[in-house]
């Protein structure tokens, strides 16, 4: 039966037949989603709007998204200055929307009613079924996955964007920077791609700078709110009765809202919205597959590859390439960038406090993590992405150098540091590395501090667990490690590594350093003062011998009567973490009983007794008992599983076929170095 819209209580209260508090009590208790077209109509009086709409937002935001179209009416009709604290208080306020029963409200909910409403008859609120719940779920294919607190978000940026085209005032940057604020803590709470979409949005709307718009192109952007109701918004009842633009001043502090806004909003994109595997941007990884040309990555391992074909990668790349885009519209520089991640962290100046929103834009500070991450981006668009915005490569000395000393720290051990800060930030320093060493000679000569400290904390950054897995990533610090003119100071960085302890997650590189030094000076007539180069000297190299081969520890040898915890936590130690080192050290030694010449002008016949007795023997009556011990074996395989028990001895089995080579090897050198004596 078709019910007259006249008859509903919603009509018949109307002002003047209530007031417009008791009107809003009415609404309060009488609304309901089929009622919302009804509420939709009446608010096309503006009258009505202005003096209701700014108590309708809390009302109307549960309802959502069938309550959409009614707080569009409120933004384009309402109190804009009202309307606007309310949203802001909204969003702050913004929770994830439960699934519960509603309460049909309890006798004294009716009884209040009737006393605020006098004589105005009212209906019993209905309930709703559940075909009236998934009613409005069924207008939108877009929407239907998407959280309701995400739509609602959505919403109330979209109600901001036209509540501030509406404010007419001498000085609007007071409520954008109030909008911001809720913006950026709400976006904080909810980081999704779908609330990204909708914060560049609502940045595109206030600056306005717009691009052209272009069709939706993923989900995300499905689901923004257009506004072509802007068209018919009211203008401002409080509007002031100057006439004219905003001063030049005003425009450039609202510029500057924009431009601290969009780094903030990418520094929460970054650290919460790309997690999905491969998690993050993967920059750093993507560059080095792009520039290292003489190492093609097999497709079914390039992520290059990956982020062209995945839509959720590629959606990353595109979210990227729009905050880039609104950074260069906002007119935030490179160099500007540059210059605040150039100084250290105790030369920053203090946060913007929105409590006490500065006056002027060259009092608003950009946050260094954030223009560190920004910086990065633009590099990685420019190399992966053919942005046409060139961005020229941080040079290693000084400059990067100087970067990653001011976000790592000096004194503190680098890989701790690493291990705490967050991947984006790990992934933005290599990323800057991996592009500066395409170039490392155009850089200036370092001090030997200054080179070792660099080199330390790089390789910090590249065994870092995002990194770890990944060997081609080691050829960054390797490239910028050999091009360092001064072998006395390469040798140097090797031997404090070797000796330092807590610089034992950067050995496994640095014996790969020293096997190239090694093979670089065995190479004839390349370095005409070989005779002052360490790296062939048999003083300097019987210095690194003992560091590299230090023996392994006395219980490893008696692993059949440790007791379990032990047994499993020697088996678990070696082959996660010492075996990759141990198997770097057997091959540098099996290369250099592979060069007569280096054997000989290193005089590993003078060492080979002590690392034989002391390193050699020990190691594989350990790697024995792994591969060959059936009680070992089933205990290991009982306590954790047979597939570890299986890594085991596979491991086991390398070492000792590596060992065998070496034992080899050496013995037919040890018989030639002792006739070429006996001849002498």
């Amino acid at each position: 039966m078709v019910v007259d819209e006249r008859d509903d209580p919603l009509v018949k209260a109307l002002p003047p037949e209530t007031d417009y508090l008791t009107y809003l009590t009415i609404l309060e208790y009488q609304l309901t989603r089929e009622r919302l077209p009804i509420l939709h109509n009446l608010l096309q009086d503006e009258k009505l709007t202005v003096n209701i709409g700014w108590d309708l937002v809390q009302l109307l935001l549960p309802m959502m998204p069938a309550s959409q179209e009614c707080l569009q009416d409120v933004a384009r009709l309402g109190n804009p200055r009202e309307v606007i604290l309310r949203v802001c208080n909204s969003l702050m306020k913004l929770e994830p929307v439960q699934d519960e029963d509603g309460d049909d409200g309890d006798g004294e909910d009716d009884r209040r009613l009737s006393e605020a409403v006098g004589e105005v008859k009212l209906e019993e609120k209905p309930h709703m079924n559940d075909d009236d719940e998934n009613a409005d779920d069924k207008s939108s294919v877009a929407t239907s996955n998407v959280p309701v607190h995400v739509l609602q978000f959505n919403c109330l940026l979209s109600m901001l964007s036209v509540l501030h085209s509406r404010i007419q005032t001498r000085y609007p940057s007071r409520f954008v920077a109030t909008s911001l604020q809720a913006v950026l803590e709400a976006y904080t709470a909810f980081p999704t791609v779908e609330t990204t979409a909708a914060v560049l949005e609502f940045f595109r709307d206030i600056a306005g700078k717009k691009r052209p718009r272009l069709p939706p192109r993923n989900t995300s952007e499905s689901i923004l709110l257009t506004q072509s109701a802007q068209e018919t918004a009211a203008p401002d009842p409080e509007a002031e009765s100057h006439r004219g633009t905003v001063g030049s001043e005003e425009s450039a502090l609202i510029n500057r809202l924009m431009q601290f806004g969009l780094i903030e909003l990418l520094k929460t994109y970054l650290l919460h919205c790309v997690n999905a595997a491969p998690a993050g941007m993967q920059w750093a990884l993507r560059l080095q597959e792009k520039l290292d040309t003489r190492n093609q990555m097999h497709s079914s391992l390039s992520l290059i590859g990956a982020f062209g074909k995945e839509e959720y990668l590629k959606e990353r790349d595109m979210t990227v390439g729009k905050i880039i885009a609104l950074s260069r519209d906002f007119g935030i520089e490179t160099n500007e960038l540059l210059d605040i991640i150039s100084k250290p962290g105790d030369q920053q100046p203090p946060p913007l406090d929105f409590e006490e929103t500065p006056k002027h834009a060259e009092d608003i500070h950009l946050q260094r993590h954030g223009c560190l991450l920004l910086l990065a981006a633009r590099s990685a668009a420019d190399k992966l992405l053919s942005s046409g915005q060139p961005v020229k490569a941080i040079p290693v000395f000084p400059d990067l150098a100087a970067i990653y000393s001011h976000f790592l720290g000096e004194g503190e051990s680098p890989y701790s540091v690493v291990m705490e800060e967050p991947e984006a930030l790990v992934d933005s320093l290599c990323s800057l590395g991996v592009i500066a060493s395409s170039n490392p000679s155009s850089s200036s000569p370092p001090n030997e501090t200054e080179f070792t400290q660099f080199i330390i904390q790089l390789t910090a950054c590249i065994r870092a667990p995002g990194f770890r897995s990944f060997s081609r990533m080691e050829r960054v610090p390797s490239t910028i490690f050999h091009s360092n003119p001064d072998p006395v100071v390469r040798f140097n960085l090797i031997r404090q590594i070797l000796e330092d302890e807590d610089l034992q997650y950067a050995r496994e590189p640095a014996i790969g350093w020293l096997k190239e030094d090694l093979l670089a000076a065995a190479t004839p007539n390349v370095h005409p003062d070989q005779k002052e180069n360490p790296f062939i000297d048999p003083t300097h190299f019987a210095i690194l011998v003992p560091r590299i081969y230090e023996p392994i520890p006395d219980d490893w040898l008696s692993l059949g009567t440790a007791k379990t915890d032990h047994l499993i936590n020697t088996w678990l130690t070696f082959t996660q973490h010492l075996l990759p080192y141990h198997l770097a050290i057997l091959n540098l030694y099996y290369f250099l009983t592979q060069s007569a010449t280096l054997y000989k002008q290193l005089q590993i016949q003078e060492l080979h007794p002590a690392f034989e007795s002391k390193f050699l023997v020990p190691l594989r009556t350990f790697a024995q008992q792994i591969s060959t011990d059936a009680e070992i074996k089933a205990r290991v395989e009982m306590e954790i599983g047979n597939e570890a028990e299986q890594v085991g001895q596979g491991a086991a089995e390398l070492m000792l076929h590596i060992i065998g080579e070496i034992e080899d090897a050496s013995a037919g050198l040890l018989v030639n170095v002792g006739q070429e004596g006996s001849s002498n």
